[in-house]
């Protein structure tokens, strides 16, 4: 899937109603989790804004997706510099 909003790719974790417990008061939105393909740390964005890929752009058809080769380090944490994932070592 890609975040339209961002150009990020991703494999979708969950589409619908989020209750956002942190919010006073609490509030229910809806939204999209997406996780880097590869692992990493998931994003969310509008369901809107999320597209499918094309098929020639899948991974499993040879599309391109991040390895994680350059990583480095970000507010204290590390990070691919390509696609800006969350690094666990």
């Amino acid at each position: 899937m890609r975040d339209e909003a961002t150009g990020r790719v991703g494999e979708l974790m969950f589409l619908g109603e989020w209750d956002d417990s942190d919010a006073r008061p609490p509030r229910s939105r809806r939204l999209a989790f997406i996780r880097p393909l590869g692992g990493g740390c998931e994003w969310c964005t509008a369901p809107e804004c999320v597209t499918e890929l094309p098929a020639y752009e899948r991974p499993d058809a040879g599309g391109q997706y991040c390895a994680h080769r350059a990583i480095g380090q970000r507010d204290g944490k590390t990070h691919c510099r390509d696609c800006a994932a969350q690094i666990y070592l």
